[in-house]
């Protein structure tokens, strides 16, 4: 990577940080409070998001900014540090009821807002369209491997083949980026004034997401027991690490291998949370995982990837 590429990745990673920090001194100043934490963050999810990625697909190809085998390898790649992190549980000897939040801690990124945030701030439009079909693709394995690591280890408990279907046909991310495809594709006409108010509103998306984010950590510890550590390492270092080498030696490009580290190592996705709680396991661990990872995982991405990419 060139020299200036520790400066290039502060330029855009810096402004991200900052709005997550904000976040957290106006929850401190009581400015903002969990329940606007809550409705900014159901409306990022449900509304910001999947209308900031509908918009983004309108004139873009995704085939023409990416080759098929990143998305692919992607995957793989999350089905690797899924399949690890199972494995590593038991070598750990993490006890029964704890091995499905430890899974899913190490494997579960917050792709949607933090990946996403990154690419948008450092490739502008073209990150917005990769950004958005690389998140869509967590948003159905994410979801998917959660179900399986927590239902695994839970008593009494079966996977709902139903439920998790519904959970991934009507998840909103997922619906904006096809119907953006679609509308794309058939050429459908949208009047500009509905455009430019798509665009309004997408733009309030990702501040109002790491103002949220910063919001959470204000009121969460980061006291975590060691093997939490471990798979939290796991996530932001480990797998971002061994994956985007692979990705090197493969042959992708430096400029994917960019794409590929920061959406490895996102930090463990807030929405681990509500997951953990609903399968009766300890949300409090995951909480603090989560705002841990944030903090650790912001610093591994601004210092290690330019060391990492100048070695590729």
């Amino acid at each position: 990577m060139e020299p200036t590429a520790f400066s290039a990745i502060l330029d855009v990673s810096i402004p991200v940080l900052l709005l997550i920090l904000v976040g957290a001194f106006l929850r401190n100043r009581r400015v903002i409070d969990d329940s606007f934490i809550a409705s900014g963050s159901r409306f990022v999810f449900a509304v910001g998001m999947p209308t900031l990625l509908f918009f983004s697909m309108l004139g873009a190809s995704p085939s023409n900014l990416m080759s098929w085998q990143m998305p692919l390898f992607f995957a793989v790649g999350i089905l690797l540090t899924f399949g690890f992190a199972w494995w590593l549980s038991g070598c750990v000897k993490v006890p029964e009821h704890e091995r499905g939040i430890f899974i899913q801690i190490a494997f579960r990124g917050n792709t949607g807002v933090f990946s996403f945030a990154l690419v948008v701030n450092m490739f502008g439009d073209e990150g917005v369209v990769i950004g958005g079909v690389l998140a869509s693709i967590t948003s159905v394995m994410f979801n998917v491997l959660a179900e399986i690591a927590l239902s695994r280890f839970q008593k009494d408990h079966t996977i709902s083949h139903k439920a998790l279907l519904g959970t991934i046909v009507r998840n909103p991310m997922i619906i904006g980026v096809v119907a953006g495809i679609i509308v794309n594709f058939i050429g459908l006409p949208i009047p500009s004034q509905v455009v430019t108010t798509g665009k309004y509103l997408g733009s309030v998306t990702l501040p109002l997401a790491l103002l949220c984010i910063g919001g959470s950590l204000a009121t969460s510890r980061f006291i975590l027991p060691r093997r939490i550590s471990l798979a939290i390492a796991v996530k932001v270092f480990l797998s971002p690490v061994i994956l985007t080498c692979l990705a090197a030696l493969l042959g992708f490009s430096e400029h994917e291998q960019l794409y590929l580290f920061l959406f490895f190592g996102a930090p463990v996705a807030a929405s681990a949370y509500v997951v953990s709680v609903a399968h009766g396991s300890d949300g409090k661990v995951t909480a603090n995982a989560i705002a841990t990872s944030t903090l650790v995982g912001s610093l591994v991405i601004v210092f290690i990837t330019p060391v990492l990419l100048a070695i590729l």
